[in-house]
């Protein structure tokens, strides 16, 4: 669940690991976490939770500091699906892999409010588990992507079995991580330069029963994270926002078709957005803002390539949406971020 006015939060079991790697690798745990006002004393807490911000430029700066490209997926080695605490256990007693991705993807603002996350079951044969973070601005995130990849891989090994490999791993952005590198995370081929962060999964893997299957502990984790307040109608706009990010790079993206997705006629989708203070053009334009400054921010990838992920199908219109947004051309708006991005790392 997304709440867009408010600063996300995460549960502090994400900083599994993180005092031993940065110990391994010769730094101070605890001065860095001061550093990003983080009581060392929370990691310990298992319900505590900080700014997922902090969480963000607190593996940037290790990376940097440490001379640890591959902070986020080494920080991932420790971790698996329970991080998620309740989660994990509903997702460990669901039916099958697909039944559990589906609840995991409903409760996880549990875990985290700015964490995002969708089973995309538009291609048959390559379901794909979509993974990225709801920060505004242009935050450098890989580490903290990375980190969220590598989670969602090894829960997948813990739900399929240690024999599990996906069909291949797709990467926002170019990193300056040799492709290998991921390959021997992963164990599969990997692709960067896509439209989002995602595993890509079989038709099998998801239909896979999972041995400790527990119907009624499920029923009552079910129960327990609904009476948390997890499942509101703030879903519907968190669910608009899922889609319109799945299908902006289809350049499909259209009120009628995400009305239809969501089960709804595209008058009653737009009066409930409405109750909820939301307009849907104004959701799209909002989500092609922070997806092009995103993107813009890797120095990279090609324009022509960012308005095709954006939805546009001519690179005349993303100039003309670029200009209506920072009063700059995108070449202009790169050159502001990348040097934005140094200002902050010097």
């Amino acid at each position: 669940m997304i709440f867009a006015d408010m600063e996300p939060f995460i549960r502090t079991t994400s900083f599994a690991g993180f005092r031993e790697l940065v110990a391994k690798l010769g730094g101070d745990p605890w001065a860095l976490l001061l550093r990003f006002r983080i009581k060392p004393e929370l990691l310990d807490e298992e319900d505590a939770r900080v700014p997922l911000r902090s969480l963000v430029g607190l593996l940037e700066c290790a990376a940097q500091e440490l001379d640890c490209a591959d902070f986020g997926l080494r920080m991932a080695e420790y971790q698996n699906l329970h991080v998620l605490g309740p989660i994990a256990v509903m997702a460990r007693s669901s039916a099958s892999v697909g039944h559990a991705l589906t609840e995991i993807v409903r409760f996880i603002g549990y875990h985290s409010s700015g964490m995002q996350l969708d089973l995309d079951r538009s291609e048959a044969q390559a379901p794909r588990v979509v993974i990225g973070l709801q920060l505004p601005g242009s935050v450098p995130q890989r580490q903290m992507v990375e980190l969220a990849m590598g989670v969602a891989h090894n829960t997948m090994k813990l739900l399929c079995g240690a024999h599990f490999s996906a069909q291949s791993v797709l990467l926002c952005g170019v990193s300056p991580l040799p492709p290998a590198r991921y390959r021997r995370y992963f164990q599969t081929q990997v692709y960067s330069g896509q439209a989002c962060n995602a595993l890509v999964l079989t038709a099998q893997q998801l239909q896979q029963p999972i041995e400790q299957q527990d119907p009624h502990l499920h029923r009552m984790l079910v129960q327990y994270l609904d009476h948390i307040h997890l499942h509101s109608s703030s879903d519907l706009v968190d669910q608009v926002r899922r889609l319109v990010l799945r299908m902006l790079p289809t350049q499909q993206c259209r009120l009628p078709l995400i009305a239809e997705q969501v089960g709804l006629h595209e008058r009653a989708l737009q009066r409930q957005l409405a109750e909820l203070g939301q307009r849907f053009d104004e959701l799209v334009e909002g989500i092609r803002r922070d997806r092009a400054d995103f993107y813009l921010a890797e120095r990279d990838i090609p324009m022509s390539q960012i308005a095709g992920m954006l939805g546009y199908s001519e690179q005349s219109v993303f100039n003309r949406a670029c200009r209506r947004w920072f009063a700059l051309t995108p070449g202009e708006r790169r050159r502001q971020l990348l040097e934005q991005r140094a200002y902050r790392r010097d």
